[in-house]
């Protein structure tokens, strides 16, 4: 029994691996060097901690749920990937398998299991994942250009249209109403392709797919060509608990993988959304689906397929079968394995040499949400009006002016800035004068961010929207964090902005 010890001893300390044991509860009653270095503890700190005390909210509910499967059910999981904090604060992700542990009578009493930092790998995968985005914008980018210069040949032609008619101001205005329409498409364009191309910051929200995927195939449309037949299926409305960015990601780069398979014959590009109800557990490969309900996306192309070979290759993010004409183009299944992995969804594929390819991934369904929820207030175009005193700081003369024009003529004073500081000049001289901040992102001299974090030191309650174009600096949920009331991509429309101050003065 001693040597058997010391051999099992020898054998968890010399793995690179953490190897844990925990209790019922979750506290570490058992764990190697290996262990302590992943979390950066010493053995003396870690022994009897809980693991909540190094996870958020977010892993902690994740860590629950899978361990509780494995109580109930006394099957282990495999390589589940989840973040965990280190002693020194910093974030550490890591793959982990998880079993049942039970006494000499078969009792549980706890869980054991082994974790592998994977926070280097998980580095080089956005990396790889960003490097690839951009090579999948160059395949649109053809059809982007064509779609930029049908909207600007619109602009021009109703403008001119509409300066000619000047005279007969009910054809002017329907002019004018085309050219509205033509910069709305192209507002649309430019948020799908900053949605598509942006390495944002990662957040999970209740999102309709449908939504998204209309958006996605809007964009594909005008890059692929006419040879390529698109058709849709899209009858689920579920709501899943998703990051925007991440799911454009998927759904812009299977249907890419289609198109590359189709690129020389022409083909069907079929994409569907159908919800789906899983009423006991089914195993793929090393993961088990629970039963539940599900909302399940399938992407098919009717191109040559891949055989058995180059389909388990495909999984390999070193990995491309654009050289031989095969399916793996955009992203590869890789990544959009991983991006599936990390919303806790499951992905086959199912290909056949000459008859094409089928990816079909299930997303578990986001509980209700909105229940109960306050409904947000609706303006009409008489309850847009207002008498306060608002500062707008922008460095586009353009901008300024019109706002200027449609703030007044809804009773608004208005005064106008073309840089922060010269706007923190004016707010600190008198910061009660203000009733509302309008501020851009990008200014000279002082951005519009730091001129909110002023503005917020001198007046906490000091209500701000802040808009920008685009910027790497700032999210949405960082300038909320900031204590700014409204984020605000521009364009920004003028019933959009005059709603967003009347909501924040009357609130307020």
């Amino acid at each position: 029994m001693k040597a058997h010890e010391k051999k099992f001893r020898t054998i968890i300390e010399t793995i690179e691996d953490g190897y844990y044991e925990v209790d019922l509860v979750g506290n570490f009653v058992f764990f190697n060097q290996a262990m302590c270095e992943i979390l950066g503890y010493s053995a003396d700190e870690l022994a009897g901690m809980n693991n909540r005390e190094f996870m958020d909210s977010h892993n902690a509910r994740k860590i629950f749920k899978i361990f509780n499967r494995v109580y109930k059910t006394g099957k282990g999981r495999k390589a589940f990937g989840w973040e965990l904090i280190r002693k020194n604060g910093s974030v550490c992700r890591v793959d982990t398998s998880v079993a049942l542990l039970t006494d000499a009578h078969g009792d549980p009493i706890g869980f054991h299991g082994i974790a592998r930092d994977v926070s280097e790998q998980k580095t080089l995968e956005i990396r790889l994942q960003q490097s690839q985005k951009m090579e999948a914008i160059g395949t649109l980018a053809a059809g982007i250009a064509h779609d930029f210069n049908n909207i600007l040949s619109a602009v021009f032609g109703y403008s001119q249209l509409a300066q000619n008619n000047l005279n007969n101001p009910q054809r002017a205005k329907e002019q004018m109403d085309q050219v509205i329409k033509a910069a709305q498409r192209a507002t649309e364009l430019v948020q799908q392709m900053l949605t598509f191309s942006r390495q944002a910051e990662y957040s999970k929200k209740p999102l309709r797919i449908y939504l998204l995927v209309k958006e996605s195939l809007k964009l594909l449309r005008s890059s692929i060509p006419a040879t390529i037949d698109i058709k849709t299926q899209l009858d689920s409305r579920q709501t899943v608990l998703a990051d925007p960015a991440k799911m454009h990601q998927v759904v812009m780069n299977l249907c890419l993988n289609a198109y590359h398979a189709m690129k020389k014959q022409g083909g069907i590009l079929t994409v569907s959304l159908t919800d789906e109800t899983i009423t006991c557990e089914r195993n793929i490969k090393d993961r088990v689906i629970p039963p539940g309900d599900f909302l399940r996306l399938a992407v098919s192309d009717t191109g040559h397929g891949m055989d058995e070979d180059t389909l388990k290759k495909a999984f390999d993010p070193n990995y491309s079968t654009r050289e031989t004409g095969q399916s793996n183009g955009g992203l590869g299944l890789a990544i959009v394995k991983a991006i599936v992995d990390e919303h806790e969804g499951f992905l086959t594929v199912h290909s056949t040499p000459g008859k094409g390819t089928r990816v079909v991934i299930d997303f578990p369904g986001a509980d209700q949400v909105g229940h109960g929820a306050v409904k947000p207030k609706k303006y009409d175009a008489e309850t847009l009006y207002g008498t306060e005193t608002i500062m707008v700081v922008d460095d586009e003369k353009a901008i300024r002016q019109i706002c200027k024009e449609f703030l007044k003529s809804h009773g608004y004073q208005t005064y106008l800035f073309d840089n922060g500081m010269a706007a923190l000049k004016a707010f600190t001289s008198d910061p009660y004068e203000f009733d509302l901040i309008v501020t851009d992102m990008t200014m000279p001299e002082l951005t519009g961010d730091r001129l909110a974090q002023e503005a917020l030191h001198i007046r906490p309650d000091m209500p701000i929207i802040l808009w920008c174009g685009f910027s790497e600096d700032i999210s949405e949920e960082a300038a909320i964090r900031m204590g700014i009331k409204k984020y605000m991509q521009k364009p920004v429309g003028n019933q959009d902005l005059l709603k967003a101050i009347r909501h924040i003065l009357d609130e307020k």
